[in-house]
């Protein structure tokens, strides 16, 4: 090749990369201000090369990477032949970031000491690293869940076979012991705690999807009235209940057994937040509208909610309220499986839940169940 055939090839590659626009490629001096760049500057960044010359690289830089001196330590490893590639986020003309990979080299230019600055843009390689990490961190929690799961049904089941054994065992001493009224109130506190410990293996089996439904067409306002005695006993003397149920109440196929066991989570939850002193009101209405279960398809709902005085739910943990094991409690003194089993059974009947104000002021859970029509 000729010198003449050299020079135009050399031209010809200086065109090229002037034209370059996938890859930004800025000429600095000894400081980091630009002299000149391609068009891939233009591509990436927004600016064309005028408006950058005499600028410092920097104002590429996001302001954090600024103040913390990131800038000028990379430019002092490249003037010293020890800069190694990175990746980081830059700044475009119009504000808005990309995550780029960015090469600083010094070069010799005319006896002067230059600076090239390469910048390639990794912003979708980036995010779909991130997708890719989310999506394994995902199958990991999936796989422990289901791990947790197996071993909870396990549990769940031995459990409620030993609470049955005790339960019949207390029925039977009570029976013989008719007559003694000490022994009597002793075998109904422990009564009692069985009945408690078989409410919670029925939220762990409920939880684990182990225990099935039996739906029946039942009225809300029926199964609300008639266990009115039951809810005012959990609640307790401190707290005034109120029933408000629509006259117009739509019937709803439910588990009953299932309904029954949310309204007492619902209520209990409600209680705990005022520590046992204020006011509940369960309110029950007809409405139309559109959820999951329903496929975005608006259909009559019979909303079912209790709200409290208490001190209501913070934005920032409405949504944990429903997961399993979330609890605000103290240690002993919940569970976190009461409106995870509310949540559980809404979705399971067709329907949905939800967390919001009373119209006392406190919290108000909200359970959605379709409507028979």
């Amino acid at each position: 090749m000729t010198g003449m055939d050299s020079q135009l090839t050399d031209d010809a590659l200086l065109r090229n990369l002037h034209q370059l626009r996938t890859y930004a490629i800025l000429q600095l001096d000894g400081v980091g201000r630009v002299h000149r760049c391609n068009a891939g500057v233009e591509a990436l960044f927004g600016y064309v090369a005028e408006e950058l010359a005499g600028r410092p690289f920097s104002c590429l830089f996001t302001e954090s990477d600024r103040e913390q001196g990131t800038d000028q330590r990379a430019l002092s490893r490249a003037l010293a032949g020890h800069f190694e590639p990175t990746t980081l986020a830059m700044v475009r003309k119009d504000g808005s970031r990309l995550r780029a990979s960015l090469v600083l080299e010094s070069v010799a230019s005319e006896g002067d000491t230059s600076m090239l600055m390469i910048v390639r843009d990794i912003t979708d390689f980036f995010q779909a690293e991130i997708r890719v990490r989310e999506a394994r961190e995902s199958a990991q929690r999936v796989q422990q869940l289901d791990a947790v799961n197996k071993l909870n049904l396990g549990l769940s089941h031995d459990f409620n076979n030993l609470l049955s054994v005790i339960g019949n065992s207390l029925e039977m001493l009570a029976a013989r012991r008719a007559g003694d009224e000490a022994a009597r109130r002793i075998v109904d506190i422990a009564l009692r705690a069985v009945a408690r410990g078989t409410q919670l293996t029925r939220q762990m089996l409920a939880l684990g999807g182990a225990q099935v439904q039996a739906p029946e067409v039942r009225e809300v306002s029926g199964l609300l009235h008639a266990s009115q005695d039951l809810y005012g006993r959990v609640c307790g003397r401190g707290i005034a209940l109120e029933i408000r149920a629509d006259a117009d109440l739509l019937p709803v196929t439910v588990d009953v057994g299932q309904f029954e066991a949310a309204l007492l989570n619902m209520l209990s939850n409600s209680r705990d937040a005022m520590n046992g002193v204020g006011r509940i009101v369960v309110e029950a209405k007809t409405g139309v509208m559109a959820l999951p279960a329903t496929e975005g398809r608006e259909r009559p709902f019979v909303c079912i909610t209790v709200g409290d005085s208490g001190p209501g739910i913070g934005g920032d943990i409405k949504q944990k309220v429903f997961e399993p094991f979330f609890t605000t409690k103290t240690a002993g003194d919940g569970n976190g499986l009461g409106l995870s089993q509310v949540h559980d059974f809404a979705a399971q009947s067709g329907g949905g839940a939800s967390i919001g104000t009373s119209v006392l002021g406190g919290a108000a859970v909200s359970i959605y169940l379709p409507a028979v029509v």
